[in-house]
């Protein structure tokens, strides 16, 4: 089964922590990293994908919920204009900072950018 966008019924995105999120431009990028992932052993239920006016109405609810610290709400906000660009976002589901580095070595070739990584104690940026 393939990776498709959420459609947006009502409901709140999980929270960013725990959680490594970037973006493609294009369809054929999209497909290439959800296909890289699967093929690495993530599976669907642990990769959301976001699009287009369902995505940025699932966003702008995120804004009214309370984030621990200023890098969640930057991520909205970034992730809002990507997606008004016309362009997917990805939140992968993950245990660590190592495995969000794993998925910057599989994927930035293939057009993954602004790879945020979300843990515990801290998020960094890992890619531009």
């Amino acid at each position: 089964m393939a990776v498709k966008p959420i459609t947006d019924h009502g409901q709140e995105l999980p929270p960013a922590k725990g959680h490594a999120i970037g973006f493609v431009d294009t369809k054929a990028q999209f497909d290439a990293v959800t296909q890289a992932l699967k093929a690495a052993g993530y599976a669907d239920s642990t990769i959301i994908a976001l699009y287009g006016e369902d995505g940025i109405d699932l966003l702008e609810r995120q804004k009214q919920i309370f984030n621990f610290g200023d890098g969640e709400d930057a991520i909205v906000r970034f992730s809002i204009g990507e997606l008004r660009a016309g362009h997917y976002a990805l939140g992968i589901e993950i245990p660590s900072r190592e495995e969000a580095l794993r998925i910057v070595d599989l994927t930035k070739p293939l057009g993954l950018h602004s790879f945020n990584y979300f843990g515990k104690w801290f998020n960094e940026r890992l890619t531009r």
